[in-house]
């Protein structure tokens, strides 16, 4: 198993999958040169194939996070023997769907940071592991969770603001006529969901820029609007592709879903303990490909605008050979 060389047909800088997924061999790095949207994607799984466990075993703590907190509220809502339809176990399962939603998110960003860190230094040669990738970014935990939030924020507000008058508008003069709602929300609903698209690809690169670069906040999200300025349709197809393997792995939750509709109670907890390992398998074999292709176009549009392969060669060069294995990625930025 070989990444090849799209230009010339080599392959004297792939790193051969030996079975230490997380100990590459050191000084060992990927060519540094500009990518095409074909070779970032070909290069993306490569990655993520040589170095599988340590990729699904980070996105693995974010998603058992998600799953524990899903199997806490059934166990709750099960053992308080509260009936499906009462109005108490809408408002439990709406404070667990809180606070579930807010660890993961903490989880999730931690993970997303530290699968970067992993990326980087694979990329350029140098030993990680899950609990190394894991201390270079616990530091600065919290300012991974405000990218995110701010990510999240940036994608939803415009939705939002065109979308919620609309249904306020509806509720108020209590209009009924369905197909009179859609075609009142339909273009403000696109609009929005246009306009999100394009900020989260705006900001997607911040997360590697305050990794790699050690950026605040602001700074890590002025970075990446600079980053993203030319590749806003290559990182379109990273997310595309994303979303058909959310779908595919989706249609796989489908058959349970109806059986959860029609099933009796033994066999209604044997259904949810599936749909809830499908949806675990989902979050940690799929998660890792938009952590490690995002951190490969950031390193693209650096070699692109701002030369960082012959930045990186020159610096390599002047360090001596019983130090070039160490962490370079701190003296990235």
């Amino acid at each position: 198993m070989a990444e090849q060389d799209w230009l010339n047909g080599s392959t004297r800088d792939a790193q051969p999958y030996s079975g230490e997924a997380h100990s590459p061999q050191p000084g060992v790095r990927h060519e540094l040169r500009p990518l095409s949207t074909g070779e970032i994607l070909d290069r993306t799984f490569f990655l993520y194939r040589s170095n599988f466990w340590l990729y699904v075993g980070l996105a693995s703590i974010a998603a058992g996070v998600n799953v524990l907190a899903s199997i806490g509220r059934l166990s709750f809502i099960h053992f308080a023997r509260i009936p499906a339809t009462a109005p108490s176990a809408a408002m439990v399962g709406s404070l667990f769907t809180l606070v579930g939603s807010l660890l993961y998110l903490a989880v999730y960003s931690v993970t997303h940071a530290a699968t970067v860190s992993a990326v980087s230094s694979i990329y350029l040669g140098q030993q990680t592991s899950m609990g190394k990738a894991l201390d270079d970014v616990k530091g600065h935990w919290f300012r991974y969770c405000l990218i995110a939030v701010w990510q999240g924020w940036s994608a939803f507000w415009v939705f939002s603001l065109l979308v919620v008058p609309v249904f306020t508008f509806t509720a108020v003069t209590g209009l009924k006529n369905m197909s009179g709602l859609i075609a009142v929300l339909i273009f403000p609903a696109i609009g929005g969901a246009v306009y999100g698209v394009v900020a989260y690809i705006r900001n997607s690169l911040a997360v590697p820029a305050a990794v790699i670069e050690n950026l605040t906040v602001p700074d890590a999200m002025r970075r990446s609007k600079q980053l993203a300025a030319g590749t806003k349709g290559r990182i379109f197809l990273l997310l595309l592709l994303l979303f058909a393997l959310t779908m595919v792995a989706s249609a796989l939750q489908f058959p349970f879903a109806l059986l959860l509709l029609r099933s009796r109670s033994a066999e209604h907890i044997l259904a949810q303990v599936i749909s809830l390992f499908i949806a675990f398998l989902t979050s940690a074999l799929i998660g890792p490909v938009a952590s490690i292709g995002l951190c490969l176009f950031y390193f693209d549009e650096r070699i692109r605008k701002e030369a960082f392969d012959i930045e990186f060669l020159m610096d390599s060069s002047l360090r001596s050979p019983g130090t070039e294995s160490g962490n370079t990625t701190a003296e990235l930025a």
